[in-house]
């Protein structure tokens, strides 16, 4: 946990007490008093949203190489190998962009004694210019359709395993610089202070070219 993990905790517990207090007063019919406690929830909203888009702005961008993990608590993926082709399968799909990207994932755990799963996690690509790229559902279908793309991304994980995913993505010939991001749980992470997944923060990326 770190300081700002905390820091949201703190803020949460503290916008409770004061929203229970704003419901006393208004029974109450102490306007005055609620009026002074609806001023300091808003005041304190807007300093912590300020303070929350100021880091995300201004933090530098995380950039990862291939067969470093990025990791959400013990559960970690690395990109293992990026390979080219122009169709997929055994009747193979033809791209509709230009080329297809064959995206070899490793999942591991760095937990010791729980299983785990990421129902949640996304994936996709980024170019040079920041387009982005969500993968090819047929050309997904494809490749799984011969056995050969792992298991899904979303597969529990024993203690200390791994797995492997292939993910298919179609691109233009002219995408370049690509680098592929992982997302795995938005919230609590959004409100966060300085988290990678808050809002407007640069994405962690791990380069591929």
């Amino acid at each position: 946990m770190t300081i700002f993990d905390l820091v949201l905790i703190l803020a949460v517990l503290g916008c409770i007490l004061a929203l229970f207090s704003l419901g006393y007063f208004l029974l109450r019919r102490q306007w005055a008093r609620a009026k002074r406690v609806m001023l300091g929830l808003a005041s304190f909203l807007i300093l912590y949203a300020v303070v929350l888009l100021s880091v995300s702005f201004f933090s530098p961008q995380h950039v990862l190489t291939m067969h470093q993990e990025r990791c959400f608590d013990d559960w970690c993926a690395s990109v293992e190998q990026v390979i080219q082709q122009p169709g997929v399968g055994t009747a193979p799909t033809v791209t509709e962009h230009g080329v297809f990207y064959l995206v070899t994932m490793r999942i591991t755990s760095q937990a010791r004694a729980i299983t785990q799963r990421a129902l949640d996690v996304q994936v996709y690509l980024l170019d040079a210019s920041n387009q982005r790229y969500d993968p090819s559902p047929s050309g997904q279908q494809a490749l799984d359709e011969t056995g050969q793309s792992g298991q899904p991304l979303d597969s529990k994980l024993a203690p200390g395993g791994s797995f492997t995913r292939t993910v298919v993505f179609d691109l233009p010939k002219s995408a370049s610089r690509l680098a592929l991001v992982v997302n795995h749980g938005l919230f609590p992470g959004v409100l966060i202070i300085g988290n990678e997944q808050s809002f407007f923060h640069k994405p962690t990326i791990i380069q591929l070219q």
